[in-house]
């Protein structure tokens, strides 16, 4: 993502309640155009992050710039910028249009301006024909949508998004998912969108800042987020992952040999993004990349015996829980359920394995080094 003329910029931002540091030192960049998410869990300072932009906070430290300019004493309403909230925030007593037009009725535009806007902005969220509609008569999609149109048109630079569907059933989530990223595509403006839900920020982004105790922790594509995550806590947070502290035997710019309990002699790449250097190292392995069955996978160097301990069927795919002698939990192996039916039961003596080739460093492993093991 090039960033020589970014629309966004947060310098060293950092905001405070009382002794509470909830956004510490951020410094980020982004795209006209680009479709980016803040994601991490509850409390961690996105939407913090994200009400600073919209200017409904100011910050206590560093500053933040839209399109070049200063935002710094620049009230919300002046800001080139609009918001849909988590809740919407559609009006009850006003029908679809009134609400979509409430804003542009601030402009004082003539009733002919603002009824062909929004049309425009109707016909721009697949509404049309919808504009005297109570809100009390929509359903949770169709609130979303005109809660989008009343934030499009108005024509800001950059729309920010708060948690904008955690309200809806996970059908009609997924399905605004994909109408949410057409409807960026289309307008070409820049969205910032707050969620804690992976799945939803690396199905719709661009890029994604994963945050944890008010600071970003890594910024990064959603392919080069899941394939090279910095450290266990950005692993743990975008998708599943096994663990497996390692003993550092030898090491390379291009290579690390390692040691684990259970699967022996591991060959892994250094990790462009990992840090640290102790001689305990942490090691990630997703679980689709674990193969596993009665006899030794034959095309993985690194394997291990295991037992099964546990069987979860999530219908498209099973996980199971497969027991290794020197690891404190077992590890989880994802198979696609191409066969429909369930190889392998609790107690069931296997293998797994896996390639070097998709196994992740992480860096040093603080907790082990930490405890002076």
């Amino acid at each position: 993502m090039q960033t020589d003329n970014p629309i966004v910029v947060l310098q060293n931002v950092e905001k405070r309640f009382g002794d509470f540091v909830a956004v510490r030192d951020m410094s980020l960049k982004l795209d006209a155009g680009e479709f980016f998410s803040l994601l991490g869990p509850s409390g961690c300072g996105k939407t913090t992050a994200l009400r600073m932009v919209a200017g409904f906070l100011e910050p206590d430290e560093g500053d933040i710039l839209i399109d070049g300019n200063s935002m710094r004493d620049i009230p919300a309403n002046k800001r080139p910028t609009n918001m849909v909230f988590q809740s919407y925030a559609i009006f009850p007593h006003l029908n679809v249009a009134d609400n979509i037009g409430f804003g542009l009725r601030k402009k004082q535009l003539s009733e002919d301006q603002i009824r062909r806007q929004v049309g425009e902005a109707l016909e721009m969220v697949e509404l049309p024909g919808l504009e005297n509609r109570k809100a009390d008569q929509l359903s949770g999609g169709q609130r979303q949508r005109v809660a989008l149109a009343r934030a499009l048109v108005m024509r800001p630079k950059v729309l920010l998004l708060d948690e904008p569907l955690s309200a809806l059933d996970r059908k009609l989530r997924e399905t605004m998912q994909m109408e949410l990223r057409r409807l960026q595509r289309s307008v070409g403006i820049t969205f910032i969108m707050v969620t804690h839900d992976q799945y939803e920020a690396m199905n719709m982004s661009d890029r994604i800042g994963v945050m944890f105790a008010g600071r970003l922790a890594q910024v990064g594509t959603p392919d080069s987020l899941y394939a090279a995550p910095r450290n266990r806590e950005v692993a743990a947070f975008i998708g599943g992952m096994n663990f497996l502290s390692s003993t550092l035997r030898s090491s390379s710019a291009e290579m690390l040999e390692l040691e684990a309990p259970g699967f022996g002699a591991l060959r892994v790449r250094p990790n462009p993004n990992g840090s640290g250097a102790g001689a305990r190292r942490l090691v990630g392995i997703r679980p689709e990349q674990l193969e596993i069955g009665v006899e030794r996978p034959p095309h993985c160097e690194v394997a291990a015996k295991a037992k099964i301990t546990d069987v979860a069927f999530y219908g498209e795919s099973i996980h199971y829980y497969a027991g290794v002698s020197g690891l404190d939990e077992p590890c989880v192996v994802s198979v696609t359920n191409a066969f429909h039916r369930v190889d392998h039961q609790v107690g069931d003596d296997v293998w797994v394995g896996v390639r070097n080739s998709s196994l992740i460093d992480l860096g040093e492993d603080q907790e082990t080094n930490a405890s002076g093991s």
